[in-house]
Parts: structure tokens; sequence; C-alpha cells
């Protein structure tokens, strides 16, 4: 529509006007710093530095400013959800191998589960016999 009424270079000067520029380029920050706004910005707790620090965003509790910003405690949150789940499934992934060998330890050695149930048994009927020997008739 603009092009039927202004030629385009007195459109795009007309469109130039209506925007007015930043006043001035925003600072660089430092990776991992807080913006400028106070709506952004959180004050972590301990365990949040903590979290902080093992995601490796500081080097220590004490490099770790007093508020940072909301995005950068929820990306090391996720790291640290994923590290933990990591290691989890490391765990659960040992724990089988560890129950397997044992599992063929005990079949080697003639344990099983079914001849401990069956022993089990014959030592309840073993002991409800002698109770029931030893009662006056």
């Amino acid at each position: 529509m603009i092009k039927r009424f202004f030629p385009r270079s007195s459109a795009l000067m007309f469109v130039r006007r209506m925007c007015t520029p930043p006043a001035a380029p925003p600072p660089a920050q430092a990776p991992g710093s807080a913006p400028n706004s106070m709506s952004a910005r959180y004050r972590p707790s301990d365990f949040q530095k903590f979290i902080l620090v093992w995601t490796k965003k500081y080097k220590s509790k004490e490099e770790i400013p007093s508020f940072v910003s909301a995005e950068v405690i929820e990306r090391s949150r996720s790291e640290a959800r994923i590290k933990i789940s990591n290691i989890l499934m490391l765990l659960t992934a040992l724990a089988s191998f560890g129950a397997i060998l044992a599992g063929k330890a005990a079949a080697k050695r003639g344990e099983s589960v079914h001849q401990m149930n069956l022993d089990w048994h014959q030592q309840y009927r073993d002991e409800q016999n002698k109770i029931d020997a030893e009662k006056p008739k």
C-alpha cells in the first residue's frame, strides 16, 4: 500500500523516521551474569550455589554474585538433573551386572530360590513334628 502513495525512497525514509534508535548499546556482560533489570534477577540459595559450582558456571561459591539471572539457575539445574540421571543410569547398569554375576555364582554352588523354598518348608515341617511329638496325648 505504501508503494501506491509514495515513491520507494520516500517510503523508506518515512518508516525510518517512525522508529527510534536505542540511545546506547547495552554494555557487554560477563557470561553467567545477570541482566540489569531486577525482575530477571534471583538470589540463589546455598543449594543453588552448590549446583552453580558443580555445573561449572562459577569456579567457587565466593565468585557467585548476590543476584543471578533465573535463566542461569534454571540452566544449571537442568544440567545437574542430566548429570544425576546419567550417574543413576550407570549405577543401575553396574548393579544389574553385579546381580547377574552373583546369580551365576549361586547357580554354580547349586543354590536356587526353589531349593531355598523347599529347605524352608522341610525345616518348618521338622519343627512342627517335634512340637507335636512333645505334646502330651
